[in-house]
């Protein structure tokens, strides 16, 4: 009987730590943006432009700064999938979280590939489930409400992706 307790213990202790790991990655998602900003800012000011025209007229400032505002849209996505999880849902979160970590390599952002892959393996450490039978059961039912968010943050990667591919980012 203790035993039992002790693994309750032990798993809601895991689940906590686990919310506050989602918590730190939404936070540095939304922070990413302002960071980018203040980047591109002071890169424009040592050619002698201001933030807009460095935007406008240079496009490694362009894609960097689109791809700086993707990470809101995904913090945005990664409450959801919080959410979700916590309302037992924890297949919808595996799917798009494995589906945000292809976005994020597409955008080769490897700081948050880094995070992705730690907070799937988290997830799937502490729920004991697999991405396989996730997958499986999410195509059995509602698959595309299921990737709708992921498949929008895919297009926007794969955009970002095929134009640093153009100009050699």
């Amino acid at each position: 009987m203790s035993k039992v307790k002790t693994m309750q213990k032990i798993n809601k202790k895991e689940i906590e730590t686990l919310n506050k790991y989602f918590d730190i990655l939404k936070l540095i998602l939304l922070v990413s943006p302002f960071i980018s900003i203040m980047y591109l800012s002071l890169k424009a000011t040592t050619i002698g432009l201001t933030i807009s025209e460095a935007i406008t007229n240079n496009p490694e400032f362009s894609i960097v700064f689109l791809v700086s505002m993707i990470n809101p849209f995904i913090a945005y996505l990664l409450k959801v999938m919080h959410n979700k999880i916590n309302n037992n849902d924890v297949e919808y979160a595996v799917v798009n979280l494995v589906l945000i970590l292809l976005a994020e390599l597409l955008l080769q952002n490897i700081l948050f590939i880094a995070l992705f892959v730690f907070i799937l393996y988290k997830t799937l450490k502490v729920y004991k489930i697999n991405i396989i039978n996730s997958f499986k059961k999410k195509l059995t039912k509602g698959f595309l409400i299921t990737i709708s968010g992921s498949v929008f943050i895919i297009a926007l990667a794969s955009i970002c992706s095929f134009a640093m591919m153009r100009i050699n980012i």
